[in-house]
């Protein structure tokens, strides 16, 4: 990796514990003249692509200023994304060919606009190599995940896990129902918000099994 002098290098990494739905984590590696920024993220309910795209999205919103940019990434999907498919999405209106919405055009919308503030060069490069810029950023993602969030190149803290809300529903002449819901909130970040509604007819089934669940993490 070469670097003149007025460009700033970025490498950034995302993944997810489990996908689609799982716990993931984004990273950023910002390399300018003067300094190295890292910075990493944890969110709930997510996929790999999205958290790839959030790393990238978090690198280039932290620069102050427009900038000429090198951002190297191993996913194969943000880099052909946003240098190759893009055009034709935005001239069909976020659309794909077969005229059904491109999937998370949210995060893409904001990329797009990100590249036209930015001078930016897109570039792959192969995961788990040789690069040592890529491992680092790897090994912060899954850090992320496990809890762990960078907010410096040698700080970190604890990650806030999202806690679940639980909502009891009664409806004239219908049994109860119980709705559980994960979403953001005090610090907590969840992509795509979950909720799940259970009947009264399996509410005493969900309780004796959390119970007991509850008595194996108590076990010596």
């Amino acid at each position: 990796m070469s670097q003149k002098s007025d460009q700033i290098i970025i490498y950034t990494d995302g993944g997810c514990d489990k996908n689609p739905g799982g716990t993931g984590g984004w990273a950023f590696r910002i390399i300018s003249s003067d300094k190295v920024l890292e910075r990493s993220g944890r969110v709930e309910s997510t996929t790999n692509n999205r958290m790839e795209m959030l790393a990238a999205i978090n690198a280039l919103e932290a620069l102050k200023k427009p900038a000429k940019v090198e951002l190297f990434s191993d996913s194969q999907y943000l880099v052909k994304g946003i240098s190759e498919w893009i055009h034709n999405w935005v001239r069909r209106g976020w659309k794909l060919k077969d005229g059904s919405p491109v999937k998370n055009d949210d995060l893409w919308k904001k990329l797009y606009e990100l590249n036209k503030k930015h001078s930016v060069t897109w570039t792959w490069v192969r995961g788990h190599a040789d690069d040592q810029n890529n491992i680092l950023v790897d090994k912060l993602v899954r850090a992320a995940i496990k809890g762990k969030i960078a907010k410096g190149k040698s700080k970190q803290v604890e990650a806030i896990s999202a806690v679940p809300q639980v909502r009891l529903s009664r409806g004239k002449g219908k049994p109860a129902a119980v709705t559980i819901n994960l979403k953001s909130a005090s610090g907590a970040q969840v992509d795509r918000p979950v909720s799940l509604k259970i009947g009264a007819e399996h509410l005493q089934k969900l309780i004796e099994d959390l119970i007991a669940a509850q008595r194996k993490i108590e076990e010596p």
